[in-house]
């Protein structure tokens, strides 16, 4: 758990997703009584909770990249010593930082042919849909970064910190 004084550098996009995730509800119950108790469905809700869920989805997953909270199995990390413990750190940050750059890179060009093509309902482009990968991926790099610097340099403590000293 973190301290007071410890910085949370993604707090802006915690309330964001937050704030999202409300609005996805609130645009499916809206959707719900629209169509099945007015008989008047709106046309634009459905594309417009799916375009929220990708974008939360990728913010979100920048927000637990940054908490180090991402699924894992750690039967065999908890099992290791604290000197593998740190290597396999290293190692998945690594990968994560490799696999989240071609990501992004290669998400560009998508966004940009995307950018031809409108949305059936709303008046947005696709490539606007595909830029949560872009970003996303950006965030998440950074939020890895931060991450690791802020444990070198003793700023926060994360949870798998606490956890390993138990």
């Amino acid at each position: 758990m973190k301290s007071r004084q410890d910085p949370d550098i993604f707090r802006f996009l915690r309330w964001g997703v937050s704030v999202v995730l409300a609005v996805v509800v609130a645009i499916t119950i809206a959707q719900i009584v629209m169509r099945y108790v007015l008989n008047a469905p709106l046309i634009w809700s459905e594309e417009l909770a799916r375009f929220l869920i990708v974008w939360m989805t990728f913010l979100g997953a920048a927000v637990v990249c940054c908490d180090g909270r991402h699924l894992n199995v750690d039967v065999f990390f908890r099992a290791a010593p604290p000197v593998l413990r740190r290597a396999l750190r290293v190692f998945n940050a690594c990968v994560a930082l490799g696999f989240l750059a071609i990501l992004g890179y290669s998400s560009l060009t998508l966004v940009q042919l995307e950018m031809m093509q409108e949305m059936s309902a709303l008046p947005l482009k696709i490539g606007h849909l595909r830029l949560a990968t872009t970003v996303g991926s950006a965030l998440m790099v950074l939020a890895i970064l931060a991450r690791i610097f802020h444990r070198r340099c003793g700023l926060i403590r994360s949870a798998q910190v606490e956890e390993d000293a138990m």
